[in-house]
């Protein structure tokens, strides 16, 4: 499972580089990171959710880690250039 997610992490991480380019710089990256947690996966999850009648508090959790995942994402990238 901690194996099946982290190969799952770094294609997430290797399509989000991609999407931002080869060079992409600090704020650009970090303002991606944020819209593409909340406006793609955390809406996509609420769209899931709400069909499958979870709770709002769930897709909060869910929602706000991927969040966080795609702003450190934003931040890592650009520093490992």
């Amino acid at each position: 499972m901690f194996g099946g997610a982290f190969l799952l992490s770094l294609v997430a991480t290797y399509v989000f580089a991609v999407f931002l380019g080869p060079d992409p710089g600090l704020g650009l990256a970090i303002g991606a990171g944020v819209p593409a947690g909340l406006g793609w996966v955390a809406s996509s999850f609420g769209i899931n959710y709400l069909f499958s009648q979870r709770s709002l508090q769930l897709w909060l959790i869910d929602g706000g880690y991927h969040t966080l995942q795609f702003t450190l994402y934003g931040v890592i990238l650009p520093l490992w250039h």
